[in-house]
This record gives C-alpha cells, structure tokens and sequence, in this order.
C-alpha cells in the first residue's frame, strides 16, 4: 500500500509539473520573472513655445518591446517621473512620446513627437532620452505694412493640392493672421498660392505663385524634395511697381517671398517662388517629349492653367456663422470634366442621411448627374456643365439644413466636411475642403 501510495504520489507531481509547463505556453511565461533592469528616461522638446501641445509633462509614453513580448504605458511623462526608475525584462525597446491628443490634419498649434530606441541589460540602468520634435509643417502668412496700406481687401489661398486649403480673408483674419499647423502627406512637393487683393482705389490684382524645395539655391541631386514636419514656412506679400514678370511677381501688383526654416540644417533659407497662374503650376520651356514646349500647338497657343478650389473662409461654425458666405468657387481654364463632392457626416444621424440622399458614402459627380438634379434644384443649387470654365457650389445652403434641431450638434473635432475634387479637360486635378461644426 504504501509502494502504491508512492507510485501515485510521484504520478501527481510529473502531472503538474507537466501541467505548469503546459501553462507557461498557453498563457506565455510573465517576462519579469526572468532577468530585468531599470531605464532612466527623460523627454523634451527643445523648444519654448507656451503651448498646449509642448508640455512635455502632459505627454503620453509608450515603451514596447522589438525582441521581447513587453509593454508598458504611461499616461503622461509626469507619471512616468512619479514612477521613478522603469523596471523592465532584458531586451531592446522602442519608446515612443508624443504631444496629448490627436495628431489632426490640420492644428493651430505644432504637433510633437519622437522614438527613441535602447537596450536594457541585467542588473544595468540605461539612461536615454526621447528628443520630440514638431512633426506638422507650420505656414504662416506676414502682410507688410506696404500691402496693408495698399489693400484694403484681400482673399489669399495656399494650398499643397494635396487636401490642404488655408483661405485667408481680412473679415476672416484680420491684419495679422494666425499660423496654421498641417500634416503633410509623403510626397509633396509644391506650395501653391492664389487669390486676389483689391486697392484702396477699388482696384483688383492677382496674387499667384508656387514655391518648391528643390528651388533653393543650395539644393543639390539626392537632397529631400518634399515638405516634412519641422519646416515652417512664413510667406510674405509686398506690393510692387515693376512692369513685366519677375520671380515672385505676376505682372505688377504683388510680390510673394517665401522664407522656409528647415528643421534639419536649422537654419532659415529663402526659396525663389515661382510665378504662377491662379495657382498653377508653371513649366520651364522644352519640357514637351519633342524637345518644344510642352501644351504649345502651331498657334504657339500657351498652356491652360490648371483648375482651382478657393473658399472664404476654411471652417464654419453653426449658428454663429449661418450668414457668411461659404461659396466654393471653381475655376478651370481648360473647361470641367469632373466636379465631384464627398460629405462626411459630424455625427451619425446627418452621416445616415447623407448616405440615403446621395446613395453611399463615396463622392459623387456633379456633371451630368440627373438623379441628383432634383435635390440640388429645390436647394437652389445648380449642376456644372461639361467644359464650363466657372463654377460656384454653395455650401452655405446646407446650413439651414445642418442646423435642423433632428440633426443635432457635431460630434466629432472636424464636423460635417465638405470635401471637392476637380478635373478640368487636360486631367488635372485639385482638391479642397471645407468644414461646418455646429454647436447646438
């Protein structure tokens, strides 16, 4: 009996030691019972700005694991320095801090971030630190004292084509526009600028120009052609008397000088702007695949402009702004082909009725539309035509219908936006977008 005893005993202890291990691989062995050390970690930003997007106290900090199945999270820097020394498993981690909140297409303040990499050792603290650097691109407009005291409007429009649109008015913005703050996608290259500017002797005169890195003097074959965060861009107007065309000036009027700080050589640099035709972009002779210039024909006839989006004003809010006038206006030199709208609903009752009155949630064309044509008509909304060179879509009439109390007030940051992609006949394309927010 006591032999069975013992055989059953010796049984039960191989079945869970057997069991133990079984546990250990569903559930994953707990990393911090094998060998750790400590980090020691500091974030900053390098920068000043008073902000509520650069205190580095506030920032959330991640710190994960690239060879260790590891995580760990602080809801802000502040917790992480309360919490002292981080202990954590053998390996190497990726840390990561960033400015709190959302990193937004578009933000009136800059947006932080950074990652920093380092490797813990058994029994060792590693000290490091995450530098966070401002990772939107920053545009901000200056009117000289000159064009203040030669325009007594102005409508200006800078834009990447790529999504981003900043219509600066004077009702709008005043003398002394506020900066804007845009997350640039991959890839672009070109900052257009248009509008026009009305004199104090009741004058008009075009703004228009286009403004590239590869412009700068010192750029060379292999440097970075694009527009990253850390660049800011300050775009100035000044008014001229020169006859002719010059850098920055189309025929007389209005000089545009664009001085680019570039976060990685950190310094400021001036990029020669190029001038353009209602913001399009311009071409250097012999660019056409026959050596000549690209767009002539034996008329010598000179390349259409390409199409343009401008508003008043780039967000709305309901009711304060109900009576402003929030007209997309739409050229295209080379005549439409395509005028197509897509309306993301603020909240999810207006997002169920623009999906039932327009048939989804994708964009949908203008030209030609005749089951549209009902809706649009009773909101006194016309259709564009085919190879018009003009057209205006009024956003402003959807306000009586945003601000519909069934509708309620917005939900998200953006609110409804109002997003429009033009082609004109030579296949261009430009984009642009609006936002409506309501409050109540």
């Amino acid at each position: 009996m006591k032999t069975m005893n013992k055989w059953m005993w010796a049984v039960t202890l191989l079945f869970g030691l057997a069991s133990c291990e079984m546990k250990d691989e569903i559930l994953g062995r707990d990393p911090m019972t094998g060998d750790t050390g400590t980090l020691s970690l500091s974030v900053e930003t390098g920068k000043v700005t008073r902000g509520t997007t650069d205190q580095v106290d506030q920032f959330p900090v991640v710190i994960t694991g690239k060879d260790v199945e590891y995580t760990q999270k602080f809801d802000s820097y502040a917790e992480l320095k309360q919490a002292g020394e981080v202990k954590l498993p053998v390996g190497t981690y990726t840390i990561e801090a960033c400015s709190p909140g959302e990193f937004k297409s578009e933000m009136s303040e800059p947006f932080y971030g950074g990652e920093q990499e380092v490797k813990i050792q058994k029994d060792v603290t590693s000290e490091t630190s995450v530098v966070c650097t401002m990772q939107n691109v920053k545009i901000s407009i200056e009117l000289t004292e000159e064009f203040l005291a030669t325009y007594q409007d102005w409508t200006i429009n800078v834009t990447d084509k790529n999504g981003h649109v900043k219509t600066y008015t004077k009702t709008a913005d005043g003398e002394t526009p506020a900066p804007v703050y845009w997350k640039m996608d991959e890839g672009v290259e070109t900052i257009y600028i248009n509008g026009t500017a009305k004199t104090n002797g009741g004058e008009d005169v075009t703004i228009s120009g286009t403004a590239k890195k590869s412009n700068l003097p010192e750029f060379e074959e292999g440097d970075d052609t694009s527009f990253v965060g850390g660049d800011e861009l300050k775009i100035d107007f000044t008014p001229v008397k020169v006859e002719g065309s010059t850098p920055g000036i189309l025929e007389e009027g209005i000089q545009i000088t664009i001085t680019l700080f570039n976060s990685e050589k950190n310094e400021n640099v001036e990029i020669p702007v190029n001038p353009g035709t209602d913001g399009g972009d311009t071409e250097e002779p012999g660019t056409g695949e026959d050596g000549g210039d690209e767009g002539e024909g034996d008329g010598g006839e000179e390349t259409a402009a390409e199409p343009t989006i401008s508003f008043p004003q780039s967000t709305y809010t309901l009711p304060a702004d109900a009576t402003k006038n929030a007209d997309a206006t739409i050229t295209a030199e080379a005549g439409l082909k395509s005028v197509k709208v897509k309306i993301t609903g603020g909240n999810d009752t207006f997002a169920t009725a623009v999906a039932g009155m327009f048939g989804g949630t994708e964009p949908f064309e203008l030209i030609g539309n005749t089951q549209l044509s009902g809706i649009f008509s009773s909101m006194q909304i016309p259709l564009p035509n085919t190879n018009d060179t003009k057209y205006v879509f009024p956003v402003g009439n959807f306000f009586s219908l945003l601000a519909d109390d069934s509708f309620g007030p917005t939900t998200t940051v953006d609110g409804h936006i109002f997003e429009i992609t033009v082609t004109d006949q030579n296949d261009k394309t430009v984009s642009g977008k609006l936002n409506v927010i309501v409050t109540e």
